[in-house]
Order: structure tokens, then C-alpha cells, then sequence
């Protein structure tokens, strides 16, 4: 295809965007359609739905229940005189960070909690 004959397809594909129609669809005779959903926007255009899984962004706090995590280090020690407290970022990875850590109560979403209390949600202790 040449330079001029692309020139001329680029306002054809633009108003074809605008519209939701597909332009140029390219299958081999034959072939099978290519698989997919496609949501409807309110403009008219079409976007293919959420992908894999793997590749969605998800919400990636933790919960653990809300009679287990406090904002302050001394009401979680009120409620565990028997544990240590931790300092718990409830992010996916479900690390927990002790006193002697650099990120005790620094992180932006997290919450003091009992050390007894993270090992059974199945929490561990941060490397760093």
C-alpha cells in the first residue's frame, strides 16, 4: 500500500471510529470471528470488556475484620495485653512491620493490630 493510499483511508478510519464501526476488519476467508466482548460506550464507541484477571486492577487492600485493626498502637494494645502490636499496611502482599521498623505507622492505608491476630489471617512479618 502506498503513502497516498493510506492518506486517503485516514479520515474513512477516523469517521468509522467516531461511529463504532469497525473499518478495515482483517480475518483470512474462512477464519473464525476474532472472540471478545465488547462494551458499548455512552459516545458510541466500543472497548473490549475487562481482560484477564490477572491483568485487572482490583482493589488491593486486605480486609481483616474491623474488631481486629485500630488507629492508634494503644487501643490495640488495650486489646491484646498477651501479643505484641504490629503495624500492618493490608495490602495484597500481607506483610506486617514490628516496632523496630522503619515503616511502623507510616504507610498511607494501615492499621495496628495484634501479632497473634495477623499470623491467623495468615499475615507475616516484612523482610526489610
Amino acid at each position: 500500500m502506498t503513502v497516498s493510499k493510506i492518506a486517503k483511508l485516514i479520515p474513512i478510519a477516523g469517521l468509522a471510529c467516531l461511529l463504532g464501526i469497525p473499518a478495515m476488519a482483517q480475518t483470512a476467508p474462512g477464519a473464525a470471528p476474532i472472540s471478545g466482548t465488547m462494551v458499548t460506550m455512552s459516545s458510541g464507541a466500543t472497548a473490549p470488556a475487562a481482560g484477564h484477571p490477572k491483568h485487572r486492577k482490583a482493589d488491593k487492600r486486605v480486609l481483616i475484620p474491623s474488631d481486629e485493626k485500630f488507629s492508634t498502637a494503644s487501643a490495640a494494645a488495650a486489646h491484646c495485653p498477651n501479643s505484641t502490636v504490629e503495624w500492618t499496611a493490608l495490602t495484597r502482599s500481607k506483610a506486617y512491620h514490628d516496632s523496630k521498623s522503619r515503616y511502623f505507622g507510616k504507610t498511607k492505608h494501615g492499621a495496628y493490630a495484634c501479632k497473634s491476630d495477623l499470623d491467623a489471617a495468615g499475615f507475616h512479618l516484612a523482610r526489610n
